[in-house]
């Protein structure tokens, strides 16, 4: 009856029912191993007499109810055991196994086992739970299994901690699917697979895949759809599994994938940041079979670090995006058609932080067969930067169409400039070439020199007289002089921006000698040689400026 000592399951088996000579009754109660029945659809956990003795109390203490142990168990305890029971009615797991303390009526504080197992019945949807509990004080304190169980929670707490310093140095989200999903963060999780996706526009977006993944899914799914990982982001709550069964009966329809696949368990966890569900975690496992509440706390942690990373470099992403877009808009969209010769550009926006350059590059046609070719650097890495670029470009382009000299274009140009709000300067390298004749004169306004590639391959730097950058007063210095040179048909005259020579630490010396090794060990077509530059001097990943080029071929 509720409320009194009950024998509990096996009480009143058959001594003999085991093979001969064991006698479970027996084995049980020397041990002082009490046992128990949970009914969760109402509450009702009936102890037998030795489970009421771990939980030092009387019979009449005692009103049969699982809400009656609280007053023995500390509250903390009681929200670990909740989660294990909210697992089980939810049908995520079919067993649980946890030590926990228990409160004696002294004061003192009892160590204790439990664990349990689901038995459901074959007619309809209703369970119970059945399982034993035990004293667990002088096992915990004596034996090695603790210095054990404390080491390896040490160890996942550190190899964790390690995770997490990881993610705080992703920047984009790229960044953080490289950390989780890398060999090493598979090792420090122990998971056998692991799928990353993030919210966006009321769908999950996979963005993140590796291992054995039991349940195979597609790069986007609405998150109405039934999935794990939608649903923990609709509910914010994890959900773990330790059975295949438990799996296939929240979702049925899964159940054909995981024939082949020999995982155990599964947790799915959804990202939080400022509250809200930003993306989900799924971690794969083969042989594990319980989640303790130590893993589902450490997990909690964890996945607190992911939101909190994955939200900075979501933002991050867009801030690129915006800084990307609006660098673009004030790039020409379109290069003028030339007779006698051909044009090829490359930009890559840089790779650090959220920095938007002034670095430009620009071409207008001067006649039938001349054009005039600009590149050039605005002081700074913002929007007023950009905005400013996309004004002398277009500033630049007018005087040039005008028919104004080199030296003169870059006067004007410098005068315009000065005459902006913005107290900046520029770099630049302006020329005029008749693709007809060859004839070409150079102007430099503080930008690195330019290089050119013979039709026989060798590579030539033009050192060419270096007036003050844009935007100085002019009676600093004295003008924009102009070089000529002839530029022979075959010939490949390329103009770039710091970011493609400059590294930091390194002398500029280096960085050029590099370019005009790159540049001459490049293909004959001119898309491909300017890909080969660029690619070849930009492939480091922290790369912190912007680089432009831009190469003219007379032909």
């Amino acid at each position: 009856m509720p409320g009194h000592p009950d024998p509990g399951p096996g009480a009143g088996a058959d001594r003999g029912a085991g093979p001969p000579g064991l006698d479970r009754l027996e084995a049980v109660t020397a041990n002082r191993i009490g046992c128990f029945e949970w009914d969760p659809a109402s509450g009702r956990f009936t102890l037998d007499a030795v489970g009421l003795e771990v939980f030092d109390l009387l019979p009449e203490e005692y009103d049969g109810m699982i809400a009656g142990l609280n007053r023995r168990i500390p509250v903390e305890e009681v929200i670990r055991l909740h989660r294990l029971g909210e697992d089980i009615k939810a049908g995520r797991s079919d067993s649980y196994s946890s030590y926990f303390r228990i409160r004696l009526r002294d004061g003192a504080t009892r160590w204790t086992h439990t664990q349990g197992q689901v038995l459901r019945d074959p007619a309809g949807p209703a369970i119970r739970v059945v399982g034993v509990i035990r004293d667990a004080t002088q096992e915990l304190a004596h034996s090695s299994m603790r210095l054990m169980a404390e080491d390896d929670r040490q160890r996942q707490e550190h190899a964790l901690r390690e995770v997490a310093a990881a993610l705080g140095e992703a920047l984009t989200v790229d960044d953080v699917v490289a950390v989780l999903t890398d060999s090493q963060s598979r090792r420090r999780l122990a998971a056998q697979g692991i799928t990353l996706g993030v919210v966006d526009q009321g769908r999950l977006r996979l963005v993140g895949a590796v291992g054995r993944l039991p349940v195979k899914v597609g790069h986007r799914s609405r998150l109405t759809e039934s999935w794990p990982l939608n649903d923990v982001v609709r509910s914010g709550e994890p959900a773990f599994f330790t059975s295949r069964e438990s799996f296939v009966r929240r979702y049925p329809g899964l159940g054909e994938q995981l024939a082949d696949g020999k995982a155990t368990a599964a947790a799915f966890l959804p990202l939080i940041a400022q509250g809200r569900p930003i993306g989900a975690l799924a971690l794969i496992y083969e042989g594990k079979r319980s989640f303790t509440s130590e893993d589902r706390t450490l997990l909690t942690t964890l996945t607190s670090a992911i939101g909190q990373s994955l939200q900075r470099a979501m933002l991050v992403d867009q801030s690129r995006e915006i800084a990307a877009g609006l660098q673009n808009a004030m790039l020409p969209r379109r290069l003028p058609q030339l007779r006698g010769g051909s044009m090829a550009v490359r930009y890559r926006t840089a790779r650090v932080g959220t920095w938007i350059g002034g670095d430009w590059y620009d071409a207008v046609a001067l006649a039938e067969d001349a054009v005039g070719v600009a590149i050039g650097d605005v002081q700074g890495h913002d929007t007023e930067a950009a905005a400013i670029m996309g004004q002398l470009r277009i500033a630049m382009t007018a005087y040039a169409a005008e028919g104004h000299s080199a030296a003169s274009v870059l006067s004007r140009a410098s005068a315009f400039l000065a005459d902006l709000p913005a107290e900046r300067f520029a770099t630049c390298l302006y020329a005029q070439v008749a693709l007809g004749t060859g004839e070409a004169w150079l102007a430099n306004a503080g930008h690195l020199p330019p290089l050119v590639r013979r039709a026989d391959g060798a590579v030539l730097r033009l050192d060419l007289p270096t007036g003050l950058p844009l935007g100085l007063p002019a009676d600093w210095g004295g003008g924009y002089p102009a070089t000529a040179f002839q530029l022979e048909r075959g010939d490949t005259l390329l103009l770039y921006s710091d970011g493609l020579v400059e590294r930091p630490g390194e002398d500029l010396e280096l960085g050029l000698r590099r370019l005009a090794e790159v540049f001459a060990a490049g293909p004959e077509p001119l898309p491909a040689l300017a890909d080969h530059v660029r690619d070849t001097l930009t492939e480091r990943l922290e790369a912190e400026d912007d680089a432009a080029l831009l190469l003219l071929r007379r032909e």
